[in-house]
């Protein structure tokens, strides 16, 4: 039986445009993200942008920064462990590993940019945090430290 409580995050499941996407994709063109154990809720809108979070199956926190035509810009996580970085950064995953492979901030942190794509991460057992973005889709007067 689901409770009361839960029965809003549902409900959000079955809104048109509300499905996650990976980086560099539009919001409303994702259709897997919005798989079984996901749930999505709106989050704070700034003039520039807009933010969806959702918590995954794994109860990760995940955020994703759409600029107005709903194409998304940057992408944050934070929980107990890392998300799907793969489904999550899409075309993406590439640079993410490479950006990896040359790491040299630390063992449980990691910087790294490949072209216009950064990504920082930081990470230890049962925490773990980060945010990946595309310079070059950024939103005019937006700055990385207004993702959160």
């Amino acid at each position: 039986m689901i409770k009361p409580a839960s029965n809003w995050m549902w409900l959000l499941l079955l809104v048109p445009g509300l499905a996650g996407a990976t980086l560099g994709q539009r919001l409303d063109a994702a259709s897997t993200a919005a798989a079984a154990g996901q749930s999505m809720m709106a989050a704070p809108v700034s003039t520039d942008f807009r933010v969806q979070q959702s918590v995954d199956a794994g109860g990760r926190l995940i955020r994703q920064y759409a600029d107005g035509n709903g194409t998304v810009f940057a992408v944050a996580w934070s929980g107990k462990s890392l998300p799907d970085l793969q489904q999550l950064l899409g075309t993406y995953f590439p640079a993410y590993r490479q950006a990896q492979q040359a790491n040299r901030a630390g063992l449980n942190v990691m910087r790294g940019q490949v072209g216009s794509f950064v990504v920082h991460s930081l990470g230890r057992m049962g925490a773990f945090s980060g945010a990946a973005y595309d310079t070059a889709l950024m939103p005019a007067g937006v700055t990385p430290d207004q993702l959160n």
